[in-house]
């Protein structure tokens, strides 16, 4: 027994020197550059982390995209994050840099980036924020002019403090859109668009109301905010009118004012929610159908949509790959993944996304995976639970957070059992601080099974990774989208290769 522990300790000694201590004083390495500006990115969160104050970790994010002196790896990352990985604010952030040191390829990208009024509220607030640059600058007031040029009625009317702010700020002359400045400043409804709307704002005959819904394609949020009643007939029109991610979020408002009692109208929500291309073409990470299935409450029709919602995510991973092999799913259930992904008022905590990836994954393998959440050891009841569950919804519901964060839990519970597998799939935030490090156990681990790779799919933005650059067995994919499953399945290398091959 001495021996082997002399070998431990020497083999422990010939390791690469940690250069940095994690959230937790636990020795940790530095990464690339590109590997920061991808983790804020795509992971980006603005709340309260269990690590972090909001404006500490805002700060520290906003430091990451300064350094990153590859402006145009940082505008094509920014790009990634917005069209791929679905983030919103993070890659906002990233243009207001970009526009701060080059503002030709700021022009180029603009559009990319902010694709409507609320993305360019949220850029000219970051702005006046002073955080990244003091004020917004010629350039920038140009390309909001050029938005505000080729901006629909239907966008001033979903947006209208937006668009307000953009006027407020650039000051563009009334011929540049008179329809639309004339509508926000002096409340002129001169568009066809805007003539419907003047109906919903002063009509109280129902029929008229839902004609002009009908006729002017006007969006939820316009209608509730305007007309002076509603009725179950209005919102019956707005369950037909809605588009994807409108549907999910107010299924609860349709069901309250009693849409579903018709059994066509639920008939067409089920149908709308469960259809491939509607899920495809929305674009909503996992974690929404979730949250909508989370917050549904009962009414008539609700268990149908429960099913449904199930049925969608369901389908919103269907693209990915299968994995063969021998599986091992490490899955983060410490304190830390109480974090919230969003924001200090979601409803959804990093825990739940691991649930999620997980359900999602074991549902993708076409053995059975080996299951080990972990905190300060491996939680195999959990595991006991996901093996019982037949939905990846199901399998979600099994984990919370709670306890240490030992990421070597896992492989050496690997190590104990003598389990050599194929691939090593972990969910977490990387913040170990219990028991020995990961890349201890991982090195000794790989005498077992030496053909192992081990992918750490990251998922807040902290930066502090348990191996260094020249450990090639150990993979960092970031992201909350179902592609970054879609890389473990392929080849971890895609997610940096598709952010390089963006054209600006």
């Amino acid at each position: 027994m001495k021996r082997k522990t002399v070998w431990r300790e020497l083999r422990e000694r010939a390791l690469p020197k940690p250069d940095r201590l994690n959230k937790e004083e636990f020795p940790a390495y530095e990464r690339t550059v590109e590997e920061d500006v991808l983790a804020v990115l795509t992971t980006g969160s603005t709340a309260n982390l269990f690590y972090a104050r909001a404006t500490e970790n805002v700060k520290e994010m906003l430091e990451v995209l300064k350094k990153c002196e590859d402006l145009e790896f940082l505008a094509k990352a920014v790009i990634y994050a917005r069209e791929k990985g679905f983030t919103r604010t993070l890659p906002i952030a990233g243009l207001v840099e970009i526009s701060r040191r080059e503002p030709a390829l700021f022009r180029k990208i603009a559009d990319r980036i902010c694709q409507n009024p609320h993305d360019w509220q949220q850029f000219i607030d970051i702005c006046r924020s002073r955080t990244i640059r003091q004020g917004l600058g010629r350039s920038v007031k140009e390309v909001i002019l050029k938005a505000i040029a080729g901006m629909s009625e239907y966008h001033a009317m979903k947006y209208p403090r937006a668009v307000e702010d953009m006027i407020n700020i650039s000051h563009p002359h009334e011929s540049l859109n008179p329809r639309i400045i004339r509508y926000i400043k002096k409340k002129e409804h001169e568009g066809e668009q805007f003539r419907y709307l003047k109906i919903l704002k002063t009509s109280e005959n129902e029929d008229e109301i839902i004609q002009a819904i009908t006729d002017g394609g006007l969006p939820y949020e316009v209608v509730t905010g305007s007309v002076k009643r509603m009725t179950p007939k209005i919102w019956e029109r707005l369950l037909y009118q809605a588009p994807y991610f409108n549907l999910i979020r107010n299924l609860n408002n349709f069901g309250k004012n009693g849409v579903f009692d018709s059994m066509e109208n639920l008939d067409y929500a089920v149908s709308r929610i469960t259809d491939e291309k509607a899920i495809r073409q929305s674009r909503l990470f996992p974690f929404r159908f979730y949250i909508a299935y989370q917050m549904l409450e009962d009414f008539r029709g609700a268990e149908r949509l429960r099913n449904a919602l199930q049925v969608a995510l369901e389908k919103s991973v269907a693209n990915v790959p299968e994995l063969d092999g021998k599986v091992a799913i490490a899955s983060d259930v410490s304190g830390s993944m109480s974090s919230n992904l969003t924001g200090d008022y979601s409803v959804v905590q990093c825990c739940d996304l691991v649930g999620l990836f997980t359900g999602c994954l074991v549902k993708k393998c076409r053995d059975l995976p080996i299951v080990l959440p972990f905190e300060w050891d491996v939680r195999e009841d959990i595991a006991s639970q996901v093996y019982e569950k037949k939905t990846v919804m199901e399998i979600a519901s099994c984990f919370s957070a709670w306890g240490g964060t030992s990421l070597s839990a896992p492989v050496e519970w690997l190590m104990r059992k003598r389990e050599p597998v194929d691939y090593f799939i972990a969910f977490t935030d990387n913040e170990e601080w219990v028991g020995r490090s990961f890349i201890e156990a991982w090195t000794e681990y790989r005498e077992i099974a030496p053909e192992c790779r081990a992918y750490l799919v990251t998922l807040l933005p902290y930066r502090d990774y348990p191996v260094p650059p020249e450990m090639n067995d150990v993979h960092f994919i970031f992201g909350w989208s179902d592609a970054v499953l879609r890389y473990i399945t392929t080849d971890p290398a895609d997610q940096m290769r598709e952010v390089m091959e963006i054209e600006i």
